[in-house]
């Protein structure tokens, strides 16, 4: 997993690592990135975003989750 400052032009597909507020409301903690989401956040300045990017072979939270519950409840 990559974990840092990730410029929008790298962040499609990360997961935002902090609450970032934009007009209208604001992006929450673990939203996964999407065009629609950059665009957002580029037009309220926010660029860098703190964010992690999964590289190969890197399991995602929920995933993982899903299979710890799985290991532990036959």
């Amino acid at each position: 997993m990559i974990f840092g400052p990730t410029p929008l032009n790298r962040a499609l597909g990360a997961v935002l690592a902090h609450s970032v507020q934009i007009p209208g409301g604001k992006l929450a903690k673990g939203t996964r990135l999407g065009a629609a989401e950059i665009t957002r956040l580029r037009a309220a300045g926010h660029d860098p975003v703190m964010a992690a990017t999964l590289e190969p072979g890197d399991v995602g939270e929920d995933e993982a989750a899903a299979r710890l519950a799985a290991a532990l409840v036959p």
